[in-house]
């Protein structure tokens, strides 16, 4: 009997290996929602659709994008950390809410909370000052405040990470700036004399940088931008680091692996996509495949960088 019981046992959980396995090949077998902390209408909503529209194809189910604005993400950014891991949920999350907010102690989430599936674009951010201003790139602009000179610097807030970026580089340098904050930045800013740089994405000051009225001091992307390929990066201007102002797909924590990497898979392979490409083009957003092991690595890059510079700016809450 006892032979016989241990046999039947195991035809039960070869039964039951059996049974899960076809369940977990037919991922997926219903829509797909893409969470955005963001509000809709902005070009990060737009090109996440576009993106959503691309893995539907890859799929074959509709990919829906759900927008879930509020404090400054990480309203978003909590639902997809408490939603069900089955793969139905998915959050389209950036360096912000996973790791500046993280830190700040904004956030009920950390990246332990997370499933990585990997980056997937860069948004491109530079610091613009005019074209006839006494300083072309970061070396010159530290030379310039030390010989006396105080600058101010038009951003979205000192706790946002392209602001965090330059106070980053600034205190490798020895100087400082004055912060002054704005809803959008543009290049209004600095000609009424607001401001004497803003931090601002490439398209909203193309044509300023295209009519000598203004120039970029620094890329803040990983790479040269294609638009800007003059304009250097921080590491290459001897930093040390790259910024990267990156956006990634994520999921709960506890999705079955062979979801992670079908959904990757589909990520991927929809950067390759004809209205990917067209859109990346439109918006100078630069798309590129990060895989879950160099997304970790980023992420540990940021929260290293990020955080002294947080520390020393009063930006982490006191426990």
């Amino acid at each position: 009997m006892r032979h016989i019981f241990r046999i039947g046992l195991g035809a039960l959980a070869l039964g039951m290996v059996t049974i899960a396995l076809p369940a977990q090949a037919q991922y997926p077998e219903k829509p797909i929602e893409i969470i955005l902390p963001w509000p809709p209408g902005t070009e990060t909503d737009v090109g996440t659709r576009v993106l959503a529209q691309a893995m539907s194809k890859q799929l074959n189910v509709p990919v829906q994008v759900i927008n879930k604005p509020g404090a400054a993400a990480v309203v978003g950014a909590t639902e997809v950390s408490k939603a069900r891991p089955d793969g139905y949920t998915l959050g389209s999350l950036n360096i912000g809410p996973l790791v500046s907010q993280v830190i700040a102690g904004n956030a009920p989430y950390t990246m332990a909370d997370f499933e990585v599936i990997g980056l997937y674009d860069t948004q491109p951010y530079l610091l613009l000052a005019k074209g006839d201003a006494p300083y072309k790139n970061m070396a010159e602009l530290a030379a310039h405040v030390k010989s006396g000179k105080a600058v101010s610097i038009g951003n979205f807030g000192p706790a946002t990470v392209p602001t965090l970026s330059i106070n980053r580089m600034a205190a490798k340098d020895g100087w400082t700036f004055k912060s002054v904050t704005f809803p959008q930045t543009n290049f209004n800013q600095i000609s009424a004399g607001d401001v004497d740089m803003v931090i601002v994405a490439y398209p909203v000051v193309a044509g300023q940088i295209k009519s000598g009225q203004a120039r970029g001091l620094v890329a803040m992307t990983p790479n040269r931008m294609s638009v800007l390929p003059d304009l250097t990066t921080a590491r290459e201007q001897g930093f040390g680091f790259d910024v990267n102002i990156w956006s990634g797909m994520f999921a709960p924590k506890g999705t079955p692996a062979a979801v992670l990497t079908r959904v990757g898979a589909a990520l991927e392979k929809a950067l390759a996509d004809p209205a990917v490409k067209e859109f990346s083009g439109k918006s100078s957003i630069i798309y590129s495949y990060l895989d879950p092991a160099k997304t970790r690595a980023q992420i540990k890059a940021d929260e290293d960088g990020l955080r002294p510079v947080m520390d020393q700016l009063g930006l982490i809450k006191k426990k």
